[in-house]
């Protein structure tokens, strides 16, 4: 029993041995993760084995402290696996457990119901539970999987927490349950120890700890998935993403090596991989990490990682659009390449005919010589028309390379038309809200017309309007801010309010960019007037080297 309770707190679910990477910790590259996710189902199979014998097992025994065992390896088996049948077997577990009549029993069932309840969202159903158990009274190996669920408690509500005063108050709880394993375990909890270092600022010690503990994991352990995970989110909060990646890499493998599907490595790794142009293998794992959360039935990480699928999705989906329309172009001009050639054989084939024709008639008849010079005059006419057809030939190659870059041109003009639209529809929705707004104010519904006359809704689209926009045109033109300020004078440059965005200055000139003009329309986009569009047009290109060229070198950005 003990053992299980410290298997749990450092979230060991291991019942086959399962090599993560070799002995020697030499680290795994992605083809190693896109062979596993290949291979998944054949390690999901070993754990589907594992459950069958031991629910094969749990029907034959007798003794309730055996029954109570197999319920345990159960539960363990399906924790970040089924969320369902793991609370189906914590609760097992406790009708079990209140049948020995050991309160250590019926503690750790508690904790383990709350466990499957914070990892399905029911955050209040956790904490009655949780807040109902004797800690007093509990016996000391389970009061760090008490606090650690505390812990893993307020985290989660930190993380999905929309109102700032709530926030604060779940950081600072988190932080006490931290604080409270740390002095129950002596510190020697190298994850709890080295997140409570973070929250101190003292990330180079914190890192150290983890990667000395990441060194003295055996990797053939699955305590080596989560380890690598607490590493690659140090990087992360550093900035570092290659060694983020690499790290993610380990991590992520382990989890598909165990049979894991509650996971959130490959997920993170996915993100990365989006964000460096790996469109196709981003797509590939940000859609293995939903079905996976999505047959585990993990509802707060199903949302999460929906939230993220679209943006990868429809890059691939562009992506693979804009590769078949290569294909196309390029098939069209070896085409014509191959034509031309042909009909320029064919040609040559008739010249080399008449030639021939020529020299035989040299060689039979020198008194027709002045006949056969005005011959070869018009034979050299008809070569000096094939020529005229081959510059005829180039001219029409030339004319569709204008057409493909006429074709690129629109491109810009379907992306330019789609963001319009999206702000039109942001203004239809303000309209539709105040055509309901004076419904309500006519007397119809009070509570209707209290909701509804919040402009929240508005803001919060114009918001994510906004983000899509940034987002998406940064992709398309990722060293547009580097290359805007280089435009500026010194210590006149713009800088973004975040990492990924644009600030409305940049917005006027991004929109400028894309071969939006007219002021009128920008402002309209930007929902703004039409002197301020004005007024930030003339007060950048004043910071510039050469304001009177300014927006000409911005089309050219």
């Amino acid at each position: 029993m003990k053992i299980h309770t410290l298997i749990y707190i450092i979230f060991l679910f291991s019942l086959c041995v399962c090599p993560t990477f070799a002995q020697n910790k030499k680290f795994p590259s992605l083809n190693d993760l896109d062979k596993a996710i290949v291979e998944q189902q054949i390690y999901v199979n070993k754990r589907e084995e594992n459950i069958r014998v031991n629910k094969k097992a749990l029907q034959e025994a007798t003794a309730e402290e055996e029954r109570y065992r197999l319920k345990n390896l159960l539960f363990n088996e399906y924790t970040a696996y089924k969320v369902d049948s793991s609370l189906h077997y914590a609760k097992e577990k406790l009708i079990s457990a209140r049948k020995i009549g050991k309160q250590e029993y019926i503690d750790d069932s508690h904790i383990n119901i709350a466990r499957v309840l914070i990892l399905a969202g029911m955050y209040k159903e956790a904490f009655d539970i949780l807040d109902n158990i004797n800690r007093p009274q509990m016996v000391d190996y389970l009061k760090d999987y008490y606090f650690q669920t505390y812990n893993i408690l307020y985290e989660s509500m930190l993380k999905h927490s929309l109102d700032s005063s709530s926030t604060e108050r779940y950081r600072q709880k988190a932080t006490e349950y931290k604080d409270s394993i740390l002095i129950n375990c002596n510190y020697t909890n190298p994850y709890i120890y080295a997140d409570r270092l973070i929250i101190d600022g003292n990330y180079q010690k914190g890192l150290k700890l983890l990667l000395d503990t990441f060194e003295k994991v055996n990797p053939e352990n699955r305590e080596i998935a989560y380890t690598a995970y607490a590493i690659s989110d140090f990087y992360r909060r550093q900035g570092n993403i290659e060694e983020e990646k690499k790290y993610l890499i380990v991590s992520a493998l382990s989890d598909i090596k165990w049979g894991i599907k509650e996971y959130i490595s490959l997920w993170r790794l996915a993100t990365i991989l989006y964000q460096e142009g790996d469109i196709e293998r981003a797509y590939t794992y940000v859609s293995r990490s939903l079905d996976d959360a999505a047959f585990s039935n993990a509802r707060l990480r199903t949302l999460e990682i929906t939230q993220t699928l679209p943006i990868i999705q429809n890059a691939y989906l562009l992506k693979n659009h804009t590769e078949q329309r290569r294909q196309q172009n390029a098939l069209i001009f070896t085409t014509i390449l191959i034509l031309s050639l042909v009909i320029m054989l064919f040609f040559i084939r008739i010249q080399l005919k008449r030639l021939s024709k020529t020299r035989s008639q040299l060689n039979q008849a020198n008194q027709q010589l002045q006949q056969l010079n005005v011959e070869l005059k018009t034979v050299n006419e008809q070569l000096l028309s094939t020529n005229d057809q081959l510059n005829e030939t180039n001219n029409t190659l030339s004319s569709t390379n204008e057409s493909l870059t006429e074709a690129n041109n629109i491109k810009e003009t379907y992306i330019t038309r789609f963001m319009s639209e999206c702000s039109a529809y942001i203004d239809k929705i303000d309209t539709y809200r105040r055509q309901l707004n004076k419904l309500a104010a006519s007397g119809k519904l009070d509570s209707l017309y209290k909701e509804l006359k919040s402009s929240s809704f508005i803001e919060k689209e114009l918001e994510s309007f906004y983000s899509t926009f940034d987002e998406t045109f940064l992709h398309l033109f990722p060293d547009f801010v580097e290359q805007f300020n280089s435009l500026l004078r010194e210590n006149e440059a713009i800088v973004p309010p975040k990492k990924g965005g644009l600030s409305t200055e940049l917005r006027v000139f991004a929109l400028l960019r894309l071969g939006i003009t007219d002021n009128e329309r920008i402002a309209s986009f930007l929902r703004c007037s039409k002197a301020t569009i004005y007024s930030y047009r003339s007060r950048v290109r004043l910071k510039s080297f050469f304001p009177e060229q300014f927006e000409e070198q911005i089309m050219h950005l």
